[in-house]
């Protein structure tokens, strides 16, 4: 029994890493992938292969999304796509230490940031730019 779910993890990565090696390319991406990508259209080519796996992955579970929780997203991936390449590291980084971070801290981080830009950072933000 052991080996039968060791079987089915090496199937499951195997899938996974189908599915990074296909959203390699634009135009491997349906037609409402690339309309909800259609920001990181210009970009697509330079982005590492790990995003655009995770982007290729967020737009197929995009349809089953509630209308809110597609509007953050495409409002994200706008942000995203307006990001230089610096920017983007900088914000891996940040994610990176935030999700080391113990639970606690990571709270205390995270309502930090929230009392100090609020929803105001993400307009002044595209305001300066």
């Amino acid at each position: 029994m052991d080996r039968r779910y060791q079987l089915i993890a090496l199937l499951c990565a195997g899938l996974l890493g189908m599915q990074a090696a296909l959203a390699e390319d634009w135009q491997s991406l349906s037609p409402q992938q690339r309309s909800l990508l259609a920001p990181l259209s210009g970009q697509w080519d330079t982005l590492p292969s790990d995003d655009r796996a995770r982007f290729a992955r967020l737009a197929e579970r995009y349809p089953q999304l509630d209308p809110q929780k597609q509007a953050r997203v495409r409002e994200r991936i706008g942000r995203w796509a307006d990001l230089s390449p610096g920017e983007r590291d900088r914000a891996r980084e940040n994610y990176r230490r935030l999700r080391e971070m113990p639970p606690e801290q990571r709270r205390a981080v995270i309502e930090k940031i929230r009392r100090e830009h609020g929803d105001d950072a993400r307009s002044h933000r595209r305001r300066e730019q």
